[in-house]
This record gives structure tokens, sequence and C-alpha cells, in this order.
């Protein structure tokens, strides 16, 4: 249970990381970029800005999702960290519409600027400080396991893209294509929107409980490899934050006990956790459908078969219980073993063959054989088979 609350620890590192660095970038490509009247520049130091406000929310958020389960909060406080990067998102939108007006603005204007080639180096440092970043905070979410630290990591790849970006559209205006510096700043928006419409978009669906069927997929493959699981019959996944919750509804064979089927869904829940790395699973059990050939009146007919087996002395072990017990009719008692030697090994006739049901695995037979009543109990755990027998004569 520790787990995911240190995992969210690990994954502020990774926010503040971003924010100091995004605060350094932004700092330099702002003033460079209004030094040198660069669009271009002035709109990626406005992409870094809008980024230092994204991860300081990721952060609150982050921290806030780290508060355990409290009474009106029964699943926890996860769904904060969802919820910090859909501001983000929306934080992200304002600022990449904001600038692409503004450029807009500037090119139907037919502004002119002044474009100094010592602006092209800002955009390649921005590039590589922030490429190690990338690669710093993805690795991060993998280990704390963050989808918002993921996220995150992406948009410090647009980041690297954009600056690079950047210097190219410097470097064309240095040489008399300012055109360039313009469409760059376009391109770097529609960057921010991009960034900003992905995590929009994977925040919103976590928040309306949205899952990824193919991960329902893999559960349902994974839960059948496991035996007296018969079919699973209902999967509902949600996420909260970074965690997954899961409900499973499977039908198992009627004959397993509580306790047999309990020790089962353990099995399941073991194998979700380690496996999938699911935070909660809660497993319910139903009964798998009768086979036809367990109606009542198809059993009726089986347990015939099986008594005439057993007189033929056929499927003796199969047929029998361990614990089988005879009383003859002199009230004696006979184990499995000793039954053998007292069967006939001919053809019998049964009459006045009748089955009681005591539950769905559990028959009472009677039938006359010989002048005397028989009386067998049968039981079905997954397989038919005699517990019981008692021979009583017959009274007039």
């Amino acid at each position: 249970m520790e787990k995911p609350y240190s995992n969210l620890k690990l994954a502020e590192r990774g926010a503040i990381i971003s924010i100091l660095a995004y605060l350094l970038l932004s700092s330099v490509k702002l003033a460079t970029g209004h030094l040198l009247h660069s669009s271009s520049l002035v709109a990626d130091g406005f992409n870094n800005l809008s980024d230092i406000i994204s991860n300081a929310a990721l952060l609150i958020g982050i921290r806030l999702a780290r508060q355990p389960a409290d009474r009106d909060h029964k699943f926890g406080h996860w769904k904060i960290e969802d919820l910090a990067s859909l501001v983000t998102s929306i934080i992200m939108f304002y600022v990449g519409f904001d600038v692409l007006r503004d450029t807009l603005q500037k090119i139907f204007s037919n502004e002119t600027v002044s474009i100094d080639p010592l602006g092209a180096g800002v955009g390649v440092v921005s590039a590589l400080v922030m490429l190690g970043v990338y690669f710093y905070n993805l690795r991060l979410a993998k280990r704390a396991k963050s989808k918002a630290l993921k996220a995150a990591a992406k948009d410090n790849l647009s980041d690297v893209v954009t600056s690079l970006g950047t210097s190219i559209a410097i470097a064309a205006s240095a040489f008399n294509y300012p055109i360039v510096d313009k469409i760059v700043a376009i391109i770097i928006t529609f960057f921010i929107l991009k960034t900003a419409y992905d995590i929009f978009m994977e925040s919103s669906f976590s928040l309306s409980d949205g899952f990824d069927d193919s991960l329902l997929e893999d559960y349902e493959k994974a839960i059948l490899k496991l035996p007296k699981i018969a079919r699973v019959k209902y999967q509902r996944g949600r996420t909260y934050g970074s965690n997954i919750y899961l409900d499973v509804v499977l039908e198992m064979n009627p004959d397993l006990s509580v306790y047999e089927s309990h020790a089962i869904t353990e099995e399941v829940e073991n194998l979700l956790k380690e496996e999938f790395g699911v935070f909660d699973i809660d497993v319910h059990v139903e009964p798998s459908s009768i086979p036809e050939d367990e109606l009542i009146e198809n059993v009726e007919k089986k347990l015939l078969t099986y008594e005439k087996r057993l007189y033929a002395k056929q499927e003796f072990d199969t047929l029998l219980a361990d614990n089988y017990t005879l009383i003859d009719d002199t009230g004696h008692e006979h184990n499995k073993a000793e039954l053998i030697e007292a069967l006939a090994n001919d053809q019998v006739q049964f009459q006045n063959f009748e089955l009681e049901s005591i539950s769905q695995k559990t028959k009472l037979i009677r039938y006359e054989l010989d002048g005397q009543i028989h009386t067998s109990l049968w039981r079905r755990h997954e397989t038919w088979q005699k517990i019981f027998h008692q021979i009583t004569n017959k009274t007039d």
C-alpha cells in the first residue's frame, strides 16, 4: 500500500526539476527574444512559461493526491493528479492561442524584425537542456508509474523540437528570410496546442472513468490460465491517478465450496497485482451454467448407469468415494476395499428406481434388487461419486 505513495513522492522530483529548468530557459528566451525582436524566440519563451505554470499545478496535484483516504474520499485522493493535468492543459491552451494570435498579428501587419544570429545559440542550448530533462523525467515516470509525469516528459520533448525550430528560424532570418521566423512561430504554437490537447484527452479520459479495453483482454487471458475458472463474465476497470481499480465477475464450478472459491479469488488478486500492477481488485464469484447432462432428468439416467457399472465392477475406483460406506442388510459396515468382493459380476435389473434431489450436487437414489431395498447417496464434486449405500430387507 505504501508503494503508490512513494511513487508520487518520486514523481514530485521530476516536477521540481522541470520547474527549475523552465524557469531558467523562459527567462533567457523572453529576455533574448525581446532584445533581438524574435517572435519565434518569444513564442518559445511563453511556451516555457506555460510549462512552469503547468508543472507547478502538477506538483500541487501530486502532493494533494498523496493524502490518504478519509471519510469523504473512500478511494483516496488519487484523481487530483488527473485533475491537475486537466488544469495544466487548459493553461497551455490559453497560452498557445494567445501566442498564435500575437504571431498572426505580426504577420498581417508585415512587421519587420532585426535578428541577431546569436539567438540561434539560445535555442540550441535550450534544446540540449530540455533533452536532458526529457530523458530524466521519462525514466522517472517509468519508475514512479506516473501518467502525469510521463505527459510532462512528452511536453519536454516537444520543447526540444520547438527550440530547435526556433534556432532554425533565427538563422533563416539572419540570412534575410524573415518569413521563416513567422512560420516557425506558428508551428511552435501548434506544438503547444497539440501537447495541451493530448494532456487534456488523457486526463479527461481518466476522470470520466475511461479504461483501455486491451488491458482487460490481457487480464482475462491471464485469469483463464488459472484452474477451475470457467469464464470471466465481466470486467470493469478505472484509474485513480496512476492506480488501476478493477472489478471482476468470475464463473466457477458450482461444486466448489466457499472456501475453495475464496482461495481462487485470492490467486486472481495476487496474479493481477504481481503481473500487471493492479492496485485494487474486487472479485465476485458466480456459479457457472449447469451443463445439459447435469439437468435432473439426465442425472437420473446417468446415476442409474453408474449403479449398473458398479455391480459389473466397472470404474470402481472413480465412482466410489474414498470414504465410501456400505451398510448391508445385517447392519454391518463395509468400506470401499471390502465392497468389491460383495458385488455380483453380472447384469442386474433394478426395479422401482427413484431419484430424490437433496441439493444441486447431492442426490438420493432408491431401487429394489433381489427383494431388497437399496438406498444410495451420490455427491458431485466435479464428478459424481457414491459416498454411501444401505441395503435393507423389504417388508410386506
